[in-house]
């Protein structure tokens, strides 16, 4: 991953308003992994050169955050299930 073009990608990301950062993930993003936690499922997706991480509570199946992984530590719960080969063409 090209640390530049992900960086660029994020920043773009966070300027977009709410609505249209779900619009980019759903549209855009390719879904790597699903985990859940107490009160929530946990997405990992693909979005460009960058990951995000969409929280959705298990109640009342609401996003309810929507966030960049900003570092690869972030990974570390997702690491052993998912194969990045061939996940981003440049």
């Amino acid at each position: 991953m090209h640390t530049g073009q992900n960086q660029e990608g994020a920043a773009f990301f966070h300027q977009l308003p709410y609505e249209d950062q779900l619009n980019m993930v759903w549209r855009q993003g390719k879904l790597l992994e699903a985990r859940r936690i107490p009160g929530f499922w946990l997405h990992l997706y693909a979005v460009n050169a960058f990951f995000v991480e969409m929280w959705i509570c298990q109640r009342r199946y609401d996003v309810e955050l929507v966030r960049v992984l900003a570092n690869t530590n972030e990974l570390e719960p997702y690491i052993d299930k998912i194969s990045l080969t061939g996940l981003f063409s440049y």
